[in-house]
């Protein structure tokens, strides 16, 4: 659980990421599949993947990217920069799991 507290906005900013990547990649895909019926050609997969892996790798550096990358430098950071705020913080969450835990034996 204390995992989940500190890293929690990285995972959740991950999903997002893969989120709008898979929206990317079927956006897309439906226009070059309308692209490829008006010139009466056959869609081809190959051909798609290889136009949907250019268009990612180009943005690539995207503020998506530098976003997850921020998270994880700030962070990770915390603890360094906020030495005492996060020790404290933790001892007051340790105290609070242990009232819990011993107002709720199950």
């Amino acid at each position: 659980m204390k995992h989940i507290r500190r890293w929690g906005a990285v995972y959740v900013l991950l999903l997002l990421f893969i989120g709008s990547w898979l929206g990317q990649f079927f956006t897309q895909l439906g226009a070059f599949a309308d692209t490829q019926q008006q010139h009466g050609q056959p869609f081809q997969w190959g051909g798609y993947l290889h136009e949907f892996f250019a268009s990612t790798f180009e943005n690539w550096q995207s503020e998506w990217l530098q976003l997850i990358f921020q998270a994880i430098l700030l962070l990770g950071a915390k603890h360094w920069l906020f030495r005492v705020d996060a020790e404290d913080l933790e001892r007051i969450e340790a105290k609070v799991d242990d009232i819990r835990d011993a107002l709720n034996p199950s």
